[in-house]
């Protein structure tokens, strides 16, 4: 138990399960936070994670801070967390204090300056996020918004939008999501069934790869129209 608190001399044993504990620590605090935080970063969910982060690896820089003193911090600042995002579904007006609100850097194909000025963007960092988007010419921009979590949105100008199968006045076949069959040699047998599929009938189709052994089989996946992709290990 002396590992948890107060060492003033630590040495490299305790150094090495003072760094299995903090890996510990760490994994729990990326499991159980919100995540809305680690795919949405706003500012306030950056200095959150940063500051947890901070505190999770104090007693492995610092022999003299104890393990039991970062846990009221970091028990405070999840529950903080937690009501102050919990307020923020009900209160608009405290979401976006915390989260900031989108900036509108292209209206109707005219670059806000004042806009890019105050985010610190210049026109280098707008193209290329643009060209990220395949667009190339400013002129085919609609609208472009810098998101609260930093990313951008672009919308293109009508003519020049893709043609959509409500466009043309057509119906749209479903989409739905191939199913792995057979994954690293093994057979997932209830995909198996929801695909309407059977063991023989996979037997069959591996044939068609010169393959007849499931075990050579890397990764099989089946879509709703019964097609197949297989890919064999090297």
């Amino acid at each position: 138990m002396s590992f948890f608190g107060v060492i003033k001399d630590i040495s490299l044993f305790g150094y090495i399960i003072r760094t299995f504990i903090v890996g510990i620590t760490a994994f729990l605090v990326g499991r159980y936070i919100l995540k809305r935080t680690l795919n949405q970063l706003t500012a306030y969910d950056f200095v959150l994670v940063w500051i947890l982060g901070a505190l999770t690896v104090a007693p492995l820089l610092d022999g003299e801070i104890s393990f039991t003193y970062i846990m009221a911090p970091l028990i405070t600042l999840f529950f903080w967390h937690y009501i102050i995002s919990l307020i923020s579904l009900k209160n608009r007006d405290l979401s976006l204090f915390f989260n900031g609100k989108p900036i509108i850097l292209i209206d109707d194909g005219k670059i806000i300056r004042k806009n890019l000025k105050k985010h610190f963007i210049n026109v280098d960092l707008l193209m290329s996020e643009l060209r990220l988007k395949n667009i190339f010419d400013v002129s085919e921009v609609k609208y472009v918004i810098l998101e609260p979590n930093g990313h951008f949105s672009t919308i293109k100008k009508e003519n020049l939008r893709s043609v959509t199968p409500t466009d043309l006045k057509l119906t749209a076949k479903p989409v739905d999501l191939p199913l792995v069959i057979i994954n690293d040699g093994k057979l997932f047998e209830e995909n198996l069934i929801k695909s309407g599929a059977n063991k023989e009938w996979i037997m069959n189709n591996l044939a068609m790869y010169n393959e007849d052994d499931m075990k050579n089989i890397y990764l099989a996946t089946i879509d709703s129209s019964k097609k197949l992709y297989v890919s064999k290990k090297d």
